[in-house]
């Protein structure tokens, strides 16, 4: 505070005046001024402060206060003078101080009174930049799941001097995904701090850029604050995404690494890990004891992915780490297991009866059913033998290198029976099989003592196929008879020669039989001849006879081009029931001949077939005629015969087979109950324009079905559809499918239950109501 003493004039009788003469007496007066310095410490630059200057009268008369001072430029600006101040009043002055450049700054204020002085004011200020301090110049959200929101903090500090500021934020340019709060023009005190907050929530796939303009102080340009992120649809990288372990032999075992890193900002759990797929491929984190597992930013875990195949192909397997966040993280696993695998046929062996004396052959087969892609891992035999021997078997292997899938090779067993009764052995087969390196085939015979067997051949040998056409099987065979008073065992029979054009119908061979006194069994055989040729092959089999144990049966047959034939190559009677009638069967002799053909005799190969025609017959050119065949078998059993035509062609017949086979006439009466019957229907109805008489049949006789279903107390699911697959959009038909139901249940609008039970209410009408599809 400073006190400025002021003068006046004091009239004493009339006035007051240097000319009068009058006598005056001078009077002071106080100016009392408040601060009587003012310094506004620091202001930042392109910001003002003002201050107020308190003048009061503090003498006994009224005082002018002007200024007598002329500032050089804005810096400093008084506001509320002149003013006039009665006898203890108070008058404000504001002095604004608005830097126009940095540093100090200084001048006088010179207040001039009535008084004989003037008063000076100093008047200080110092202009700081007022930069606010940023804390980054950019700002990277890295991966962001889409439609969610990340933040990050952009902190601002004033401690550029002592002086408020402002900063302005102006809202981030576009994409639209980054946001700031708060937005515009923010005042910061001195040493104040503030914390801005920034957005990003991406809307799509793929990445982000923008950026913030923040401009720090009041003179500064704007500085761009660069903000970046990824829209993503899982935060968990695996890496590889998929392993491939390529080939690899079953029952060996593989495994690679994997890792999985958290790319957000933030942490997130691997809530589980779940394979899908082939359980031979399996994958695990090395470090995961339990779930959930918690990734710190940016951190990797290590797993460890193995496959161990147990089956031959492709394999795959797809593992899902499901994540706190984000969609999961996959890992696709594939692989090929591959390798030789060892498949005996028959996995079990029983050789059947064989007599004391002699050997009874039979065979296991060892068939190489893996996989190799690069052929270079053949099924490969170590030990073949045989465990448990009594000295009645023993086996020899074609080849010991079976080869590559679906190679093979032959183990034959032979079985001398030492004694009476059943002998129980084990094939054992050791190989390069990664799985099953050692497979057992348990082996069984029964030796037995007959007297040697003898067979009788009908209808006879050879069996003669006689003329067949070219590429056309026909079967006949040949029936054995034993004779002998003992049973008689017959093995299976083998084609020892002629193959491959006499083969066994459909690839069967024919089992082996024990024939008790007098009984009989067939053999059949097919021929196709490839050429206009003779063909001969021999059929050979065990029998129980020690002085004479193979038996062959030969074959002869010529292949036919001529324009005449007989077809079928066989006719066959199929099964039937002794005792009762059996129909006639037809051979048709075809003549495609350009003259007529004569069939001059006709024979079979006798009981208990038959055969009939109007002998002579004569055939035109491109037509046929018909041969009656007939079938009376005298007893249970298969029979297998031919055909033969004579005609005026040649001397040799063209033949047909014969076939068939009877059963004992016995009844068989099967029966069953049912506690519940259980009834599931789909009633399929014809809705197209031309069924509507159907349907009016069906709805009439709907009652029928009904009370069936009824009667049986059934447990029942009922539905109905139609036949319709697309709307038909000029008739109205009702369901709400517009006729085009595709299969699904009717009526498609669910305006009455459409998969009936018995608990559904009054069943019976709405099935009625159901079947009324209407015609579309």
């Amino acid at each position: 505070m400073r006190r400025v003493w002021a003068a006046a004039c004091v009239l004493g009788l009339v006035g007051c005046g240097g000319a009068s003469g009058s006598k005056v007496r001078q009077l002071g007066g106080i100016l009392t001024v408040t601060p009587a310095n003012l310094d506004f410490g620091d202001v930042a630059l392109g910001k003002e402060a003002t201050h107020p200057v308190t003048l009061h009268n503090d003498g006994i008369v009224p005082m002018t206060v002007e200024a007598n001072t002329v500032f050089p430029d804005a810096t400093f600006e008084v506001a509320g003078l002149p003013v006039t101040l009665g006898v203890g009043e108070t008058a404000a002055l504001r002095v604004r101080y608005q830097p126009v450049a940095l540093g100090s700054h200084e001048q006088k204020l010179e207040l001039v009174t009535d008084a004989p002085s003037d008063m000076p004011v100093d008047l200080r200020g110092h202009a700081v930049r007022g930069l606010a301090q940023l804390s980054g110049d950019s700002f990277d959200f890295g991966d962001v799941v889409v439609n969610e929101t990340a933040t990050q903090d952009l902190q601002l500090v004033n401690n550029d001097g002592h002086a408020e500021t402002s900063v302005v934020i102006d809202p981030p340019a576009s994409p639209s995904a980054f946001a700031v709060k708060p937005p515009g023009e923010q005042a910061l005190s001195a040493e104040q701090s503030m914390v801005v907050t920034l957005q990003f929530r991406p809307d799509r796939l793929g990445d982000f850029a923008s950026a913030v303009m923040v401009t720090p102080c009041p003179t500064c340009s704007p500085r761009p604050i660069q903000l970046t992120g990824r829209g993503v649809d899982r935060l968990l990288l695996v890496r590889p995404e998929s392993i491939d372990f390529g080939n690899l032999k079953l029952g060996a075992g593989a495994s690679q690494p994997f890792t999985v890193t958290n790319l957000s900002k933030s942490p997130v759990a691997i809530e589980s890990l779940s394979p899908s797929g082939s359980p031979e491929l399996t994958a695990a984190l090395d470090s995961a004891t339990a779930f959930p597992l918690t990734l710190q930013p940016g951190q990797t875990v290590a797993g460890t992915a193995r496959f161990r195949p147990r089956t031959l192909g492709a394999q795959s397997t797809q593992v899902t780490l499901a994540a706190s966040d984000g969609g999961p993280g996959l890992l696709a696993l594939a692989g090929l297991g591959m390798g030789p695998v060892l498949l005996p046929t028959p996995k079990a062996l029983f050789v059947g009866p064989a007599a004391l004396g002699t050997t009874r052959n039979s065979g296991i087969t060892i068939t190489n059913v893996g996989l190799d892609p690069k052929n270079d891992s053949p099924l490969v035999l170590s030990d073949v033998r045989i465990d448990g021997n009594d000295g009645s078997w023993a086996v020899r292997v074609d080849s010991m290198n079976v080869g590559e899938p679906g190679s093979s090779t032959q183990a034959h067993i032979a079985f001398t029976p030492q004694a009476t009764g059943l002998s129980r052995a084990t094939l054992v087969l050791e190989s390069n099989d990664g799985l099953h390196p050692h497979v057992e085939v348990p082996l069984a015979a029964t030796g037995r003592d007959l007297l040697p067997c003898t067979l009788q051949v009908q209808p006879g040998d050879p069996v003669d196929f006689g003329l067949q056409k070219l590429f056309a099987p026909a079967v006949q065979g040949f029936e054995l008879v034993n004779t002998t008073a003992d049973d008689c065992i017959v093995g299976e029979p083998a084609i020892v020669s002629g193959g491959p054009q006499f083969r066994w119908p459909g690839g069967i061979v024919p089992a082996g039989r024990t024939l008790p006194p007098g009984h009989r069994m067939s053999v059949r055989v097919a021929f196709v001849a490839d050429q206009a040729r003779t063909y001969s092959g021999a059929v050979q089999f065990y029998v129980s006879n020690k002085a004479a144990p193979a038996m062959t049966v030969n074959l002869v047959g010529a292949g036919d081009s001529s324009c005449f034939f007989v077809t079928p190559p066989t006719v066959d009677f199929g099964a039937t029931t002794q005792g009762c009638g059996v129909p006639d069967q037809f051979a048709f002799a075809v003549n495609h001949c350009g003259f007529p053909v004569t069939v001059t005799a006709l024979q079979t190969s006798g009981p208990p077939f038959s055969a009939a025609a109007p002998l002579p017959l004569r055939i035109a050119p491109q037509t046929s005629a018909n041969l009656s065949i007939g079938y009376a078998p005298p007893s249970p059993g298969d029979d297998v015969g031919a055909v033969r035509v004579f005609t005026d062609m040649r001397a040799e017949p063209f033949q047909s087979g014969i076939t068939g086979g009877s059963r004992d006439s016995g009844t068989v009466l099967d029966q069953w109950d049912q506690s519940t019957p259980k009834v599931d229907m789909l009633i399929v109805i014809d809705n197209s324009g031309s069924m509507q008489e159907e349907q009016q049949a069906l709805a009439a006789n709907l009652d029928h079905l009904w009370n069936r279903i009824a009667l049986a107390n059934a447990d029942f699911h009922i539905a109905v559809t139609t036949t319709g697959m697309s709307p038909y959009t000029f008739k109205q038909c009702p369901g709400g499918a517009d006729g085009g139901e595709a299969g699904r249940f009717f009526p498609v609008d669910d305006s009455r239950p459409r998969l009936l039970t018995p608990q559904t209410p009054d069943v019976r009408s709405v099935l009625f109501a159901n079947t009324n599809v209407g015609t579309c």
